[in-house]
């Protein structure tokens, strides 16, 4: 485990009061490096790092490694594979380092005071009640989600794990909302506190919203409460725009069980940060997962990948509010479609990923083929907006979709 300096041996009570890791992260997150080119050798993203030795990182499978032949556009070729593979597959430099943080933070935390779990009122920092609690496995048995748990009389979400490989992304996790919640308060849950309970098992406790998803939200309505839905819709994408502007943030997995609304006072939240990024001064945070490809140009700043997962996810809810669904999101998507294929198809001629992607929603994978986004959704139900991601879509930007529901009031 890595040392921490003496300088930096700061008690709790050095500390801000409201600072959920009781220690300054500026100093872990300056080491992050910003090259995201895929190198010569590489291990899949999958292949989890389990710690450091020398500053080198330990996988869980060191002999399964990859030396990469040629990377053209999102695809790259691997010596002795016959298919290319996606770059977003494979580890840089840049996704080692941010495991390397995040195993340096791991070791700060475990020198920090532990995390109480009882059965019995709590009334000091990091102890939390769970006798009214309910928890499930998240994962697998050694990640737990504790619900309606007290933390200083506060209701509080648990997330927990024995794993030392989910540690690392629950931490990575953990700065990120820790950033989102220091710039936006008002768009995001509090961040609580992140610790150790015995050296054995990491705890993240953060608010659990009395609010609900937008998927609730919008099920529940009356029939018919067509304007209740474009009301909502249009702050999700004002909240959108607001994070985008004041910190780069990027959800990029905002589907409506992510998003909490509050009719009453009609505001949102976010929830959910582990496929999530943002700049921190000039620095790129996320946490690496399939399909996120850090070597974009847009990575961490791409302003339409929100609003394409969020409007699709919306659409298959909207049987209670017909007049919204057929004169709002339906011209909406297809305005979404037609853009993507002038793009992709006018793009392939010098770039193979816009040739890629093109393929993917042709009706027989080709070029000739007919286009249209259910076809891609046909062959990536779940991670069709993913692999669009790859660009920057005009048309589902939070300013575009703000000026297309403003010329399209119920």
């Amino acid at each position: 485990m890595s040392s921490v300096p003496n300088s930096h041996k700061r008690t709790r009570d050095e500390m801000s009061p409201n600072d959920p890791f009781g220690f300054d992260l500026g100093q872990y997150v300056a080491h992050v490096k910003q090259d995201c080119r895929l190198g010569v050798k590489t291990h899949h993203i999958d292949n989890r790092i389990t710690g450091f030795r020398q500053g080198q990182p330990i996988f869980e499978n060191p002999t399964q490694f990859f030396t990469v032949t040629q990377t053209d556009g999102m695809m790259t070729t691997l010596k002795g594979k016959d298919n290319r593979e996606l770059v977003s597959e494979f580890h840089n430099s840049h996704t080692v380092s941010l495991f390397a943080m995040a195993h340096r933070i791991k070791s700060r935390l475990l020198m920090a005071d532990g995390v109480h779990l009882q059965e019995s009122r709590a009334s000091e920092f990091k102890q939390v009640d769970l006798r009214r609690s309910k928890h499930q496995l998240r994962r697998s048995k050694t990640d737990i989600v504790w619900l309606n748990a007290t933390h200083l009389s506060k209701r509080v979400v648990l997330k927990t794990t024995t794993d030392p490989l989910t540690m690392l992304r629950y931490i990575l996790e953990a700065v990120i909302h820790h950033r989102l919640a220091a710039v936006c308060p008002e768009c995001f849950p509090t961040l609580y506190f992140v610790g150790f309970e015995k050296q054995q098992r990491l705890v993240v406790c953060s608010e659990q919203l009395p609010t609900v998803s937008v998927t609730r939200f919008v099920r529940e309505l009356p029939v018919n409460d067509d304007h209740a839905v474009w009301q909502m819709v249009r702050q999700v994408c004002g909240t959108v725009l607001k994070v985008q502007q004041q910190i780069q943030f990027t959800h990029r997995d905002c589907h409506t069980s992510n998003v909490y609304y509050d009719k009453q006072d009609r505001t949102v939240k976010f929830i959910d940060f582990d496929w999530s990024s943002l700049q921190w001064g000039g620095v790129k945070l996320s946490v690496p997962q399939y399909l996120y490809d850090t070597t974009r140009p847009t990575y961490c700043r791409n302003k339409s990948v929100d609003l394409c997962i969020f409007w699709r996810t919306l659409g298959p809810t909207l049987d209670r509010a017909p007049r919204f669904r057929d004169f709002v999101y339906k011209p909406l998507m297809k305005r979404y479609e037609k853009e993507s294929q002038r793009f992709l198809r006018t793009q392939s001629a010098i770039d193979t990923a816009a040739m890629h992607l093109y393929k993917t929603s042709s009706s027989d994978q080709s070029m000739r083929g007919d286009y249209a986004h259910r076809f891609g959704l046909k062959k990536y139900p779940i991670n069709f907006e993913y692999r669009m991601a790859y660009y920057e879509w005009a048309c589902m930007t939070p300013n575009s979709i703000i000026q297309f529901m403003e010329n399209h009031p119920l």
